[in-house]
């Protein structure tokens, strides 16, 4: 093995060895994969350079995109579903003065509150009898309509056990709608006014009562009530014949009648009352949407127990609206949350005809457009005030830590055409004056709602009026002719902070003052002595919410984060990614011309 034979063998076989190592790590085979993955490299590269410069901006228009309210999409579920709870917060002004203002003193007001209910508003109800859902969409255009109902129920307070001293407002509205009357048909009107219901310009009543109902008689007057009943305390029944022998009933009959009228009834009122609470307390458990709500549904005025009960918003609670019409943003996203149509109407029937003022439009409250800038003005529809309201931007504020953009109406929101202050006139407002069909139009910071109160049975309306909490940006007449109101910016501004990129409100509280008009009639002795036209508040409320949800937060700060952060995440793994191969294919190269000079200087015989 050591001869010349051994030492030949050694070398043949090294020989060998390398031209295998050669022919297997330089083989076309293999400098393709490496050649390939060098291409590959650099096309990741590009890639990651791609990644990092234009995947922002397309990512931010997938978000815009997906914030339309179209069918199925998350952004629609969080619409009907909103993250965050929204609450009704109301306040009472108590006059402590009631008998002194009959005389035609200056009334005194006492805040009372404050009371807060829970609001949770389901939009898309199912109708038991068709099965069909109150939201739909128009399959041949860019809207949803919806019919919503709100849920109230008390979180804070005792409306139960808080009587206040309000204005009469079933006896001032009809006392309203025959003060042009002249002669015996006003007389004998006064009268029945007079002899039903309480009978008085102010009542005493449970702030529970004043929401939701309590006993008043005049507002069922016209109702036509059942047989069962007789009539109302005071009101003599003219059908009566006491000398008819076929139809004897005695007062034993009418209260075994009435009696049996009133178990039935409150039977039934317990079962909705109780299915109400039911409601109230498992609202986050149960689907809404499903529930049958016509044993709850209550209108203003109701016959119940053989009593008439009259409540300020006791047609408002469960209790389907008016349906409203909105733009869902597929087609044109700016135009998201635009009211195209109210109670199927693209007018809303109250103000001068043709008007701007009576055009239906501005945003809906629950859903606004992205890409919100500080210099644009916003217009907001607020249904309960009966019109839109603007809104332009104030300041940058702060909620959870994300920048938001604070809208308040301006200082001549609610301004009259016919102010002598430049800085509270109002001419757009003009069109809200109906004083050519007999409603008084008040000085600024006040809006007559009785145009937008009328109904057939009521064509004057019923005598509301307007404002913001104290009076606050109004006149200083309406504050003078009262006392005990302390208007105050951070207590009763109107404002909605919203997040400029996505439009999301992070807070949104629309706070607004319910006030009776009262004028004075010489014709009725209990009106006589009020001045020409006094405008009492009674009570204020805010809606919505001032802090959005941590869900909610964290949501938006992972929308306005992902174009920026996701991109340059993913950007640099397809650099890193990239370079490596890149590197990997190169140092393969260099190794192997490195090795084949180390061969050519060193033979192997």
């Amino acid at each position: 093995m050591s001869g010349p034979h051994g030492r030949g063998d050694v070398k043949s076989f090294n020989r060998n060895n390398a031209v295998i190592e050669r022919e297997g790590c330089q083989s076309p085979h293999t400098r393709n994969c490496f050649l390939a993955t060098s291409v590959m490299g650099c096309l990741v590269i590009v890639l990651g350079l791609l990644v990092l410069t234009m995947a922002p901006s397309f990512l931010s228009s997938m978000i815009l995109k997906s914030l339309a309210l179209s069918p199925g999409s998350d952004r629609l579920a969080s619409w009907l579903v909103p993250p965050v709870e929204a609450h009704l917060t109301a306040y009472a002004f108590n006059l402590t003065n009631p008998d002194e203002v009959l005389k035609g003193g200056k009334p005194v007001v006492q805040e009372v509150g404050p009371f807060v209910y829970r609001a949770v508003t389901v939009k898309d109800s199912l109708d038991i009898e068709t099965g069909k859902s109150q939201m739909n969409y128009d399959p041949l255009g860019s809207t949803i309509t919806y019919r919503p109902r709100k849920i109230y129920h008390l979180v804070s307070g005792d409306p139960d056990n808080t009587f206040i001293t309000v204005p009469n407002i079933p006896l001032l509205t009809g006392f309203s709608g025959i003060r042009d009357s002249i002669g015996i048909t006003k007389g004998i009107a006064k009268n029945v006014m007079l002899n039903n219901g309480r009978g008085t310009p102010f009542v005493n009543v449970s702030f529970t009562g004043l929401l939701w109902g309590y006993n008043e008689e005049l507002p069922c007057f016209k109702h036509t009530r059942p047989e069962e009943c007789p009539p109302p305390d005071g009101e003599i029944d003219i059908f009566s014949e006491d000398d008819d022998d076929d139809d004897d009933w005695g007062d034993e009959d009418w209260k075994r009648r009435k009696r049996s009228t009133e178990n039935e009834a409150l039977r039934c009122r317990r079962s909705s009352d109780e299915d109400l609470s039911r409601i109230k307390r498992s609202s986050l458990d149960l689907d809404l949407r499903r529930l049958n709500f016509s044993m709850l549904e209550k209108p203003k005025a109701e016959l119940v127990n053989c009593r008439c009960e009259w409540g300020l918003f006791r047609d408002k609670n469960v209790t389907i609206r008016k349906p409203v019409t909105i733009n869902h943003g597929m087609k044109d996203l700016s135009m998201k949350g635009w009211v195209e149509q109210f109670d199927s109407s693209t007018t809303l029937g109250w103000w001068e005809d043709g008007s701007t003022c009576d055009q239906v439009g501005g945003q809906d409250g629950a859903t606004l457009p992205p890409l919100v800038s500080q210099y644009q003005e916003m217009v907001m529809f607020i249904s309960l005030m009966c019109r839109k309201i603007n809104l332009k931007f104030e300041k940058i504020t702060t909620h959870s830590e994300l920048s938001t953009y604070r809208f308040i109406p301006p200082v001549n929101a609610l301004g009259s055409h016919t102010d002598p202050d430049p800085t509270k006139v109002n001419l757009a407002n003009s069109c809200y004056c109906r004083e050519s069909k007999g409603f008084s139009c008040l000085k600024s910071g006040v809006l007559n709602l009785e145009p937008c109160k009328v109904t057939p049975d009521l064509p004057r309306g019923a005598p509301i009026a307007l404002s913001f909490p104290h009076f606050y940006q109004a006149d200083p007449s309406f504050r003078e002719a009262v006392e005990g109101l302390r208007p105050n910016k951070t207590l009763h501004q109107f404002y909605v902070d919203i997040e400029p990129t996505l439009g999301f409100p992070l807070a949104i509280r629309p706070r607004f003052q319910l006030n009776a008009i009262i004028r004075k009639d010489p014709d009725i002795a209990v009106m006589s002595n009020f001045p020409d036209e006094l405008v009492l508040p009674f009570l204020w409320a805010q809606d919505g919410f001032s802090e959005p949800s941590s869900d909610m937060a964290s949501a938006i700060r992972f929308g306005l984060a992902a174009p920026h952060q996701l991109p340059l995440l993913g950007g640099v793994v397809l650099l890193v990614l990239g370079v490596t191969m890149l590197l990997v294919s190169v140092g393969w190269w260099a190794y192997w011309a490195r090795r084949r000079t180390m061969e050519e200087e060193i033979p192997l015989n």
